[in-house]
């Protein structure tokens, strides 16, 4: 428990209590003692003075001290000690990222088409991915193009197989298409609590010669929003790092490809480390409500979707967890009519909330 911290009356009463203790000789002899309670007098406008500026100095001090815990340290500009922490202890913020992946590019059959590198593709001319590399499509041909969008943030991340152009039109083109993973991994500057978390995590478990806990730490500085990791999956002195994205998202090749290539840079050299991406597994929940307005269903859909990210890979689903989640915003007159048993995920699933079949009341 914090202490607390005085009043700036409490404050200004000791000053009263201080000077009323202290007793003067007048130039004629006379003992005088200062009374800080007489309205309108020096004496009172000094206390309340004193009950101000030692309130100030508390609550400078109180804030300082909270700057020293990483639990409780902030970012706020030029008083914030949380980026101090996380140099010390050698855990960046991650920045934005942009999104990346493939689009499917397609030819006319008349004849060859260079693509250079760098060409813009875009689906409403707004957000743009470019080419990474410099490309030639035979007549009648399609390539698989890696891109990278333009922009940090999630407006780069983009379904899959939708339909693009270029910004400026490239003759012998007949389509451009993302592939089926879509274009993924855009994402804005971490948040404060998930980077209080990780230096947090840095703190408790201290880099070691290739453990569990540093190829989660590599797979998140990485950009992965969800990590897994299962040595022997592909046998005996391999480990396998299964990855998610931010909300339960399946993580494109072109992300996994940058997420191995940081911790190709940091593992063992002797390890064998693969990354992967987890299997999303969207989860059915049959629910009566009671009552069955539109409002409920929203605030249970609410509820519940958190809590099926908050399984994580390879987790475990409970039942009374699910109708505590429901409960919790629509009370026990709703019942979960399913699923009815727990449910163990393979070490490389991941739940998401699927479809929400709303029984009759």
């Amino acid at each position: 428990m914090s202490a607390q911290i005085p009043t700036p009356a409490a404050l200004a009463q000791r000053f009263v209590t201080a000077l009323a203790a202290q007793q003067f000789i007048a130039s004629d002899g006379t003992i005088v003692t200062l009374d800080a309670t007489a309205p309108s007098t020096l004496e009172s406008a000094l206390a309340i003075l004193a009950g101000l500026t030692d309130y100030e100095i508390y609550l400078y001090l109180r804030d300082q001290l909270l700057e020293l815990m990483v639990t409780t340290a902030t970012v706020t500009p030029g008083t914030g000690l949380l980026p101090q922490h996380a140099q010390i202890w050698g855990v960046p913020r991650i920045g934005a990222t942009a999104a990346v992946g493939y689009f499917l590019i397609s030819s006319t059959t008349e004849s060859a088409v260079s693509v250079p590198a760098g060409t813009a593709i875009t689906v409403d001319g707004t957000i743009q991915w470019t080419t990474d590399t410099a490309l030639t499509i035979a007549a009648g041909a399609t390539v698989s193009a890696a891109v990278t969008a333009t922009a940090t943030g999630v407006t780069g991340n983009l379904a899959a197989n939708t339909a693009g152009a270029f910004v400026s039109p490239v003759a012998g083109i007949s389509s451009v298409i993302s592939d089926q993973n879509g274009l993924t991994g855009g994402a804005p500057v971490e948040g404060v609590e998930s980077w209080r978390a990780r230096i947090i995590d840095e703190i408790r478990n201290p880099p070691g010669a290739g453990t569990d806990n540093d190829y989660e730490q590599w797979a998140r500085n990485a950009g992965a929003a969800y990590v897994s990791v299962v040595p022997g999956w592909l046998g005996q002195g391999n480990v396998t790092i299964f990855v998610a994205g931010s909300g339960g998202t399946a993580v494109s090749p072109a992300r996994l490809a940058i997420i191995q290539a940081y911790i190709d840079s940091r593992r063992p050299v002797q390890a064998n480390a693969l990354v992967m991406a987890a299997t999303i597994v969207p989860q059915a929940v049959t629910i009566t409500l009671n009552p069955d307005t539109q409002a409920m269903r929203l605030a249970v859909a609410a509820a519940l979707a958190p809590y099926y990210l908050s399984v994580g890979i390879g987790g475990r689903i409970y039942v009374t967890a699910l109708s505590s989640q429901i409960a919790a915003v629509a009370g026990n007159q709703t019942d979960l009519v399913g699923p009815t048993q727990d449910q163990q995920l393979a070490p490389n699933q991941m739940p998401v909330l699927g479809g929400i079949n709303w029984g009759a009341a």
